[in-house]
């Protein structure tokens, strides 16, 4: 299985190699005709997107598939399920394509929550669960641990429910950006009952120190009751794309099949990730960037006086007098964070490691707002 540090440092090598021959550099920020990206002179550090945009390989992908847009995609969701299944080592029928990570996650909701309760970390990304709650399906959160933390022992706790079908979480955690140890991971996992299945999205883990150690793939390729979602969002910096994959049982993964909302991927977004799967040099480029940047917001957090929670992503979550006046004095200066998660969390804003310049903004802008 090549999720092994074997396979990850393979990777960083093949990318180190090559990457003085094929130089990344982020695009500068101009106006867009087409009106998706910012207007020049916002900083746009609110949604976790990756600055590098998608990989040259993915772009020239893209074009050269205009004049074949008419087909359908289905070949295409084929070919590359068979190529994440064999760097995964699980078979192609094992990885389960949806627009964005975000879908199967929806789909594994719609399917059990129909079995009984979904169990959440309190503060965790919680958008894939918003349709399937609309449906009268239901989900329970779990209080988290006193460092804001996500909390095994409560989730453990709770899982002895008989009603309980799913326990959703996010590692690293969304928006906290926080890791647990795979080690206690790996035990909860085998430690829950066989009726409760655990959905772990990893859409950050790639960006983690130790993505080979951490991962709960391995479990998938033993057996377990447990499905894993990745993204070609943050890495490989495809967010408006709208790529991403799950990887579970044979079981599981037929389950997630049935209940998938879109009939056919987008083809650009297919031929985007075809080529930039086996793009290392892009990769480890991305990877390098999106670290430099959060040690630049890291610095930031300390200059300032204030703290940040311990991040594997490429965001941090920043301690505040008060997140949406924060936020709302960061508008003012042309540099867009998130306000305030909920009620309960008032003094946390995320901010996430857009281009360097902007997160330079934001890092001398931060001392002025804290002493406001």
């Amino acid at each position: 299985m090549d999720v092994t540090r074997r396979g990850w440092l393979g990777l960083a090598g093949m990318a180190a190699a090559s990457t003085q021959a094929s130089a990344i550099t982020i695009r500068p920020m101009v106006a867009d005709p087409t009106g998706f990206a910012p207007a020049p002179g916002i900083a746009h550090l609110k949604y976790n997107e990756n600055p590098l945009g998608p990989p040259p390989s993915a772009i020239k992908a893209m074009a050269d598939l205009a004049r074949s847009g008419w087909y359908y995609a289905d070949d295409a969701e084929g070919r590359l399920a068979a190529m994440i299944g064999k760097r995964l080592g699980v078979p192609a029928s094992q990885v389960v394509l949806g627009h964005g990570s975000s879908e199967v996650i929806t789909s594994a909701a719609l399917a059990w929550g129909r079995r009984g309760t979904i169990l959440m970390p309190a503060l965790q990304f919680d958008e894939p669960l918003l349709y399937p709650m609309a449906q009268g399906l239901s989900y329970r959160r779990v209080a988290m641990a006193p460092d804001m933390g996500i909390d095994l022992g409560a989730l453990a706790r709770a899982a002895a429910a008989p009603d309980v079908a799913m326990i959703y979480l996010c590692n690293p955690n969304n928006p906290t950006g926080m890791m647990l140890p795979a080690a206690d991971l790996l035990a909860f996992a085998r430690a829950l009952p066989p009726r409760v299945t655990l959905l772990v999205d990893e859409a950050y883990m790639e960006l983690a120190d130790d993505p080979a150690g951490s991962t709960m793939l391995p479990l998938i390729q033993g057996g377990a009751n447990v499905i894993v979602t990745r993204t070609f969002s943050k890495l490989f910096g495809m967010a408006g794309l709208r790529i991403g994959y799950a990887v579970a049982s044979p079981a599981n993964a037929g389950e997630l099949k049935r209940h998938r909302i879109t009939i056919s991927l987008n083809a650009p977004g297919l031929a985007a990730a075809i080529a930039a799967w086996d793009d290392g040099a892009f990769q480890q480029q991305s990877r390098t960037s999106i670290i430099a940047a959060r040690r630049v917001l890291q610095a930031a957090v300390a200059k300032a006086g204030t703290i940040a929670l311990p991040s594997q992503t490429n965001f941090l979550f920043v301690k505040v007098a008060n997140a949406d006046r924060f936020a709302a004095a960061m508008a003012q200066r042309g540099i867009l964070v998130r306000g305030a998660w909920g009620p309960a969390w008032p003094e946390w804003s995320r901010v996430s490691t857009g281009r360097l310049p902007d997160v330079e903004r934001y890092a001398a802008a931060l001392p002025e707002l804290m002493r406001a």
